[in-house]
C-alpha cells in the first residue's frame, strides 16, 4: 500500500478516534439526529479484511452501497486498482460524495471509482452489468431491500459483505432481521465475521439455486 493511501487512511482513523466516544454514548434518537454529522466508517480491521479478501477473489466489479465519507471507499479502491478493477460507490449525500472524491484524488484512487448520488435502491434496480463483490454498509433499514435488489445481478461466485453486524447494539434487530433473510435466500452460503463491529460475509452461487429463479 503505497504512502498517499496510507496517509489519507491515518488521517481518517484519526477522525474514527475521535468521533468513536461521542457515537458509543447516543442514544438511538441521538444517534438519528446526528448519524449524517459522523463518519461512522467500517474500521482499520474490517477495511483490511476486505481489501485482502478483494485481492483473493479478484472481482472485476465492486458495488459499495453506502459511500458515506468515503473511508470504506478507499479500502475497495486501494485493492481494486491492484486488479484493474473498479468500484461503483451508492450514496445519497451528494456533499458526502464530494467529501470522498477528494480523499481518492489525495490518495491517486480517484479513476478506480464511480459515485451515483441519489437513491441506492433506484440505482440497483437499474444495473446493467453483473456483480462481483458488494459492501453494504447504509442506513440498517435498507439492508434487506438493497440485497433483494442487488440478488438479482449477483455473478456466480459472488461476494457480500454486510457490515454492522454485531455492533453497535442499537442495530441488533435490524441485523438479525438481515441475517435471518439473506440465510434464506437460494443459491447464498452465509457466515458471521467477527472482524471489526460483525460482518455477514455471504457468498451466491447458482450451484446452489436448486432450480429456483430469481426474480
Amino acid at each position: 500500500m503505497n504512502a498517499r493511501v496510507v496517509e489519507v487512511l491515518a488521517r481518517y482513523e484519526e477522525r474514527l478516534q475521535r468521533e468513536d466516544s461521542v457515537v458509543a454514548g447516543f442514544t438511538a434518537d441521538e444517534y438519528l439526529e446526528n448519524r449524517d454529522d459522523c463518519l461512522l466508517g467500517i474500521g482499520a480491521a474490517t477495511g483490511r479484511f476486505l481489501n485482502i479478501l478483494i485481492k483473493a477473489a479478484r472481482p472485476r466489479m465492486i458495488v459499495e452501497v453506502g459511500t458515506s465519507y468515503g473511508y470504506s471507499t478507499l479500502w475497495l479502491a486501494e485493492a481494486a486498482a491492484t486488479l484493474g478493477s473498479q468500484v461503483l460507490s451508492l450514496e445519497l449525500s451528494q456533499a458526502k460524495i464530494e467529501y470522498a472524491r477528494a480523499r481518492l484524488e489525495e490518495a491517486g484512487l480517484v479513476s478506480v471509482v464511480t459515485f451515483a448520488a441519489g437513491d441506492a435502491l433506484l440505482h440497483l434496480e437499474s444495473l446493467r452489468f453483473k456483480v462481483d463483490f458488494v459492501l453494504i454498509d447504509l442506513w440498517k433499514e435498507l439492508y434487506i431491500p438493497a440485497f433483494d435488489h442487488l440478488y438479482p445481478h449477483l455473478a456466480d461466485g459472488a461476494l457480500i459483505a454486510a457490515d454492522n453486524i454485531c455492533l453497535p447494539a442499537l442495530h441488533a434487530a435490524a441485523m438479525k432481521k438481515y441475517v435471518d433473510h439473506v440465510r434464506s435466500v437460494p443459491g447464498i452460503e452465509s457466515v458471521t465475521v467477527p472482524v471489526g463491529s460483525g460482518i455477514e460475509l455471504s457468498r451466491f452461487s447458482y450451484e446452489y439455486e436448486e432450480g429456483h429463479s430469481r426474480s
